[in-house]
C-alpha cells in the first residue's frame, strides 16, 4: 500500500498498486472499544457486504470501481483507482450552469436506476460521485443496503439534497430541480411522486423534531 487518501471513522483509504495496476485499498481498522471477537466479525461482514453491494450496482448498469481483491480476514477491499473528478469539486469550481444541470440530471437518472435495482446507497453525497469518461461513477458502498422501501430511497434523496444545499448553495435550486427531473425520467412518474412525497414527509418530521 502507499499514500493515505482519507481516514474515516472505521476505515482507511490508501492509494497503492495491485499487480502493477493503480489501486485503492479500503482497510477497516480494528476498533479497540469493541470486543475483539465481535470487532473481527463486524469488519468481516461489512467488507463482504460492501463487495456484494458494489457488484449489485455494477450489474444494475452503474459505473463503480472494479474490485481486484476482497479480503474478509484482513477486512480489506482492493479496487481500481478511478480517474476522474468528484462531483463536489466540479460544482465547487463554478461550472457553467448548463453543465451543472446536465450533471445533476444524469445523477438523478442513475440514482433512480440504483433504486430500481433495489439498492439504497446510504451515503449519497457529491463527494461520493465522480465524473469520468462522460459518465458518473459511484463510490463508497459501505452503508448501502438491499431495499425497495420508498422510505429508504427517499432517505438517499434527502442526503444528496442536504449535501447540495450545504456544499453548493449557489447552484442548489436548479441543481435539485434537475436531479428530480432526471430521477422521474428514469423511475417513472408514479414512483417519483411516491419517493418525493416521502421525502417531504421526512423533512416535516425533521423540522418538528428540531422545534420540539
Amino acid at each position: 500500500m502507499g499514500r493515505l487518501l482519507y481516514r474515516g471513522a472505521e476505515a482507511d483509504i490508501v492509494a497503492g498498486s495491485w499487480q502493477g495496476l493503480d489501486a485503492v485499498y479500503k482497510v477497516r481498522r480494528p476498533l479497540k472499544y469493541r470486543l475483539s471477537v465481535l470487532d473481527e466479525a463486524i469488519r468481516h461482514q461489512r467488507t463482504v457486504h460492501e463487495a456484494q453491494m458494489m457488484r449489485a450496482a455494477r450489474e444494475a448498469g452503474l459505473d463503480v470501481p472494479r474490485l481486484f481483491y476482497v479480503g474478509p480476514r484482513e477486512a480489506t477491499l482492493v479496487m481500481e483507482l478511478m480517474p476522474g473528478r468528484r462531483l463536489k469539486d466540479l460544482v465547487g469550481e463554478g461550472l457553467p450552469s448548463i453543465e451543472v444541470l446536465h450533471l445533476f440530471r444524469s445523477l438523478g437518472r442513475d440514482v433512480a436506476t440504483l433504486h430500481a435495482a433495489g439498492i439504497m446507497h446510504g451515503d449519497l453525497t457529491t463527494a461520493n460521485v465522480m465524473a469520468r469518461d462522460g459518465r458518473l461513477a459511484f463510490l463508497d458502498f459501505g452503508l448501502a443496503a438491499h431495499t425497495a422501501r420508498v422510505e429508504d430511497h427517499a432517505v438517499d434523496l434527502r442526503l444528496i439534497k442536504e449535501t447540495i444545499e450545504g456544499a453548493h448553495p449557489a447552484a442548489a435550486p436548479p441543481a435539485l430541480k434537475s436531479l428530480l427531473e432526471g430521477y422521474a425520467s428514469s423511475a417513472g412518474a408514479k414512483r417519483a411522486r411516491a419517493v418525493a412525497g416521502q421525502l417531504r414527509a421526512i423533512e416535516r418530521r425533521g423540522r418538528y423534531a428540531r422545534v420540539v
